[in-house]
């Protein structure tokens, strides 16, 4: 398959989304996560401000949003209105427990959901995919994980594919290290969906490694948010894709453009 040139890859889309918007915008192929409770609301704010004409956006965790509440994260969002903040439930619910969620999610502000794709389409899948579209809020599907255990999830991937196809969300969500899974996603549908993949550096993966094999950005947690200078620590993560992207451009499915 011919190597796509990055700049054509976020523009030649199928299906719209507000992460479509957030990844033209953008100076990198980084989305930052947050997830530790710890991280002081304070800080949280320098580092958007430092970092929100960068990355795609911000990708908040379970714990994060438990432990500061809705309504503290609503008044952060409303200061940065614009900014791209993807909500990382990875729900696994009756249909109405995850509308009910996703209303909530919705209302504070977040651009997107994120739903485990192997709880199955009908009676799941396709309620809450219906109530994303009416609040015009994003639909990531969690394809899999990078764990051990992961293989029991990875032994129904024929099946997952199918779900991704009967639900047609926004996006997917593939570990950094599912290099093969990525790729065959992308080979299969194409442009159709945004691809993220979190776990560069945590699960192993080189910054960049996504990318290569077709993820349209990389989320990094710790290694920035946790550093004495997170734009150094950001800067580097940067160098470090456009440096794996050269190494192996005979091989990626796209390259860097700057």
């Amino acid at each position: 398959m011919r190597p796509i040139d990055l700049s054509l890859h976020f523009t030649e889309l199928v299906v719209f989304g507000l992460i479509r918007e957030a990844i033209a915008r953008a100076q990198s192929k980084l989305m930052l996560a947050v997830d530790n409770p710890k991280v002081d609301l304070g800080f949280l704010v320098d580092l958007i401000s430092a970092s929100k004409n960068i990355v795609v956006g911000y990708k908040v965790g379970t714990p994060y949003i438990l432990g500061r509440s809705l309504k503290s994260l609503k008044s952060l969002f409303d200061t940065f209105s614009g900014t791209y903040f993807l909500a990382d439930l990875k729900l696994g619910d009756l249909a109405q427990m995850m509308e009910y969620v996703a209303e909530l999610v919705r209302d504070a502000g977040f651009s997107g959901l994120v739903v485990n794709a192997f709880i199955g389409y009908e009676g799941a899948l396709d309620r809450i995919s219906k109530k994303c579209n009416s609040l015009s809020l994003d639909l990531f599907l969690q394809i899999t994980f990078d764990h051990p255990a992961s293989y029991i999830i990875d032994s129904r991937y024929s099946d997952i594919k199918m779900v991704v196809q009967q639900t047609d969300p926004t996006g997917l969500i593939v570990p950094a290290s599912k290099t093969t899974i990525i790729r065959d996603l992308r080979e299969t549908f194409g442009s159709k969906y945004v691809i993220l993949s979190p776990g560069i550096f945590a699960a192993g993966a080189e910054p960049g490694e996504a990318l290569c094999y077709g993820a349209d950005a990389e989320i990094v947690g710790a290694r920035v948010v946790s550093a004495p200078s997170p734009r150094e620590a950001l800067e580097s993560v940067l160098r470090a894709q456009r440096r794996f992207l050269s190494e192996k451009k005979d091989v990626c499915l796209v390259r860097w453009s700057e």
